[in-house]
């Protein structure tokens, strides 16, 4: 920048006139004011000696002079300071981000991805890799990497990798390498971040700088030990959401194979809930449901006459019996905070759209989106398959009839849905 260019910047920022302000009203008016006191009442006593006077003004000269240096050096400090209180904002709305996204991830793979995209972001590195043990006593793998051609960077040089690796993991610190080399084959730096999960499991960040002379200054390794941390705890979440689901899937499968096991031989409404749950998952995709709510959906269809269990099976076709098992199903379920959200589900599947169905006579939006979708999947699937008191229909003439019952039992948009499901061919299998 050029000199003019300079003066024209000193007084363009907000930064600027602050600094210059005090600087101005601390140094320029006080040095102004002694040099007012000096003329006034001491240089007229120096007028005889030329040479005393002269070496007064050049004190005057060389205070306005040393007051200007500091204004730019002052000047300057302030915006290096500004710049640092900035990256360290920048560092923190990075953390606070990741945490958010962290919290809130479903699976190791999911927390993984996060966290490297956050490691990197924190750093200048080419590329992040988080590693982690698929058991104890095994070796750390790469999870998730983020940057530019992570993998080939970590294949060209896993066996320097390694090394620095080993070292963080028996120091249970941060460890880093400096190779004093630069380009595509070999980075001038690497850092290791241990991180310890629950169960004795480790992990580790790996972060490769390409540029001569890079590092890792203290406080990017504090960001990163800190995004450690968070990842350690996350990464426990996950592993806990993922046992959780496996037990709610399992314990699921058991009840339906009990529902199925109580109903006599040959009885055609074995299958049914299943049946059920492929149907009803189609057509919410089809009105683009999203992930929680088809999940929902899957294990409302799947139990979603889970209360018949409650119920004799000789009483199975009595009409006010059949009434009570959506709230026999509700009751069962909501016990289990798990199942909370898909028993209110289970509850309103036999309400009427518009309003005249059990068991409480809900209308219109006031009944779950799951609930109407399971009603359509369900009485679709019971015409499409025999029953003791009735032959199976064919898909059209069940479409067709349940056409006939939109806006009376069934909510039209869930229709439509039905009917774009069935005209693709997604129900052959």
């Amino acid at each position: 920048m050029t000199h003019s260019g300079q003066l024209k910047s000193l007084f363009s920022q907000k930064l600027d006139r602050a600094v210059f302000g005090t600087y101005f009203l601390g140094s320029v008016v006080p040095t102004a004011a002694l040099a007012a006191v000096l003329h006034r009442y001491v240089l007229p006593g120096l007028a005889r000696d030329s040479l005393g006077a002269m070496g007064m003004v050049g004190v005057l000269v060389g205070v306005g002079g040393l007051s200007l240096a500091s204004f730019f050096a002052l000047r300057r400090l302030v915006r290096m300071a500004l710049a640092r209180m900035q990256a360290d904002n920048a560092r923190l709305e990075t953390i606070l981000g990741a945490s958010r996204e962290l919290s809130s991830a479903l699976d190791t793979h999911a927390v993984a991805d996060t966290a490297a995209g956050c490691a990197l972001a924190l750093t200048d590195a080419r590329a992040a890799y988080v590693l982690l043990q698929g058991g104890r006593g095994k070796p750390l793998l790469v999870c998730e990497s983020a940057g530019e051609e992570p993998a080939p960077l970590y294949q060209r040089n896993q066996e320097l990798i390694g090394e620095v690796l080993d070292g963080a993991l028996a120091s249970g610190t941060p460890t880093f390498l400096e190779t004093g080399e630069s380009g595509e084959e070999l980075p001038s730096a690497i850092a290791v971040i241990p991180m310890t999960i629950a169960g004795g499991l480790r992990g580790a960040f790996v972060l490769p700088h390409a540029r001569a002379g890079a590092g890792f200054p203290s406080e990017q390794v504090d960001a990163l030990r800190s995004l450690a941390g968070l990842a350690s705890v996350a990464f426990q979440n996950a592993d806990l959401q993922s046992s959780q689901r496996n037990f709610f899937s399992h314990v699921t499968e058991i009840l339906v194979v009990a529902l199925d096991a109580q109903l006599d031989s040959g009885d055609p409404r074995a299958g049914h809930p299943n049946r059920v749950a492929a149907l009803a998952n189609g057509i919410g995709r089809e009105l683009e449901l999203a992930e929680e709510p088809l999940q929902r959906l899957h294990f409302a269809s799947l139990l979603h006459d889970i209360g018949y269990l409650k119920i004799d099976r000789a009483l199975h076709y009595d009409p006010a019996q059949c009434r009570s098992h959506p709230t026999l199903g509700y009751r069962m379920l909501s016990r289990i905070r798990l199942w909370q959200d898909v028993a209110k589900v289970v509850l309103h599947h036999h309400e009427w759209f518009d309003g005249s169905g059990y068991p409480e006579s809900r209308s219109g939006s006031e009944i779950p989106l799951e609930s109407r979708i399971l009603a359509v999947a369900d009485v679709f699937d019971k015409l499409t398959h025999e029953d003791f008191d009735r032959p199976a229909v064919g898909v059209t003439e069940a479409v067709e009839q349940i056409r006939a019952g939109a806006g009376r039992q069934f909510d039209p948009h869930v229709v439509e849905a039905l009917g774009r499901v069935v005209e693709r061919g997604d129900l052959a299998a």
